[in-house]
């Protein structure tokens, strides 16, 4: 028994979202609410904005640009009109912090009307929301998308140059449901997202979001047969020139699936192989999830409840059907990875504990955002005790006394 009474807010659940911006500081989601940490989950504190609590709401998008400014993307609905045959006007909200979520402020968005996103008959909308992404205090963008149960995907680009006062419409923007952005410069910015038509797709603009190109590099001969490119994530950049980019490749039946590096320095105006992994085992997901954090390639999988890393330096290739360990066709996917330098990272195993290193692997430490758990004493003392989910778990306290203790007084556990 942890808790006598109602538990608070956020108790039980699993990190479904994270990110570690810096070396020790990052937040998660758990348990619906968002907690961060300045001290590699030592401590942590509810950031949640707060919400409106006569509306039916969610949090469609949570960015930290870094250990202070923060934007969380608001959609709500209106219980009383909704209806999935009858029109309701999308209501977004956007609240932002400049003190690393101890205060939020929160403004109502001014979005198109029907007919400039495509919608002029007011077909119903099934749900909508939202990606925001910035380059520094000031240039950000946020792309809404939404949606209707059986019919096309709307959506448009909104762009600010003053830290989200205002936001105008960029006409130009590819129509994806966006799963990420990034800015690398003022003209500089890529969206990857699903189009109405295919799987994921990747654009680029160099124009300030005037014009967009679709990225599509070279297949290299390593991987073929398999031709079929994926482009499941954003590039990364060390600079406004030099920049490295993922590419998934598959095949028909029994082609063994490839993961490629590329590198630019052009800005992402052209790509070339920088490091490979080829004869991907369709069972192994020991090269399915991995993360570029400067010039390292670190692939994270699971085995036995714990994040192993794999890397490749510049230039390498591996071939995993030589990969002679014993078990590797047993590793589980991790489910997220973020890394703030080559040695410190986080990453979510299992079914959503989030584990932390600091020695690039070596050693694990699980974390528990949220807050923490208390061993209640009978005489009404509260005993901070360690989480159970946690592998440095303290002992379980004595058997408390019988309900009558030697002074022949009652003992209440409350």
């Amino acid at each position: 028994m942890l808790w006598y009474g109602k538990a608070p807010p956020g108790w039980g659940g699993t990190v479904t979202k994270m990110k570690l911006l810096a070396p020790g500081v990052g937040w998660a989601e758990w348990g619906g609410r968002f907690y961060w940490t300045s001290d590699n989950g030592a401590n942590w504190k509810d950031i949640t904005p707060p919400a409106r609590s006569d509306l039916d709401e969610h949090i469609s998008d949570f960015y930290f640009l870094d250990s202070q400014r923060g934007w969380a993307l608001f959609s709500r609905f209106n219980k009383n009109e909704s209806d999935e045959f009858k029109y309701e006007e999308p209501k977004l909200d956007l609240a932002s912090t400049t003190d690393a979520g101890a205060t939020w402020t929160r403004t109502h968005l001014t979005l198109p009307p029907p007919a400039n996103y495509g919608n002029p008959d007011l077909m119903p909308l099934a749900g909508w929301g939202g990606t925001i992404a910035f380059l520094d205090p000031l240039h950000g963008w946020m792309n809404i998308t939404l949606s209707q149960t059986h019919g096309p995907l709307y959506s448009f680009l909104l762009v600010t140059s003053d830290g989200g006062r205002t936001w105008s419409r960029s006409p130009n923007a590819p129509r994806l449901a966006t799963d990420d952005m990034l800015l690398v410069t003022p003209n500089d910015g890529w969206m990857i997202g699903t189009s109405v038509f295919s799987d994921k797709e990747l654009f680029v603009t160099h124009d300030g979001t005037k014009s967009w190109q679709q990225v599509l590099v070279d297949t290299p001969k390593e991987v073929l047969p398999a031709t079929m490119a994926r482009y499941y994530q954003l590039p990364t950049f060390e600079d406004s020139k030099h920049g490295l980019l993922l590419v998934y490749y598959s095949g028909g039946v029994g082609v063994k699936p490839a993961t490629v590096l590329f590198a630019t320095g052009d800005s992402g105006r052209t790509w070339k192989p920088d490091r490979m992994v080829t004869n991907q085992d369709d069972v192994s997901s020991k090269y399915s999830t991995s993360t570029v954090v400067d010039s390292d390639w670190i692939f994270a999988a699971v085995s036995d409840h714990r994040p192993v890393l794999t890397r490749l330096g510049v230039g390498r290739k591996i071939d995993a059907s030589a990969d002679a360990a014993p078990d590797a066709s047993h590793y589980k996917e991790a489910l997220q990875v973020s890394f703030a330098t080559p040695t410190q990272g986080w990453v979510i195993v299992g079914d959503g504990d989030l584990m932390s290193t600091a020695d690039g692997g070596a050693t694990w430490t699980t974390l528990t955002p949220g807050p923490q758990p208390h061993v209640i004493q009978p005489h009404g003392s509260f005993v901070p005790r360690q989480s159970m989910r946690s592998s440095t778990a303290a002992a379980p306290p004595a058997d408390p006394p019988s309900a009558n203790d030697s002074s022949g007084q009652n003992v209440s556990p409350r």
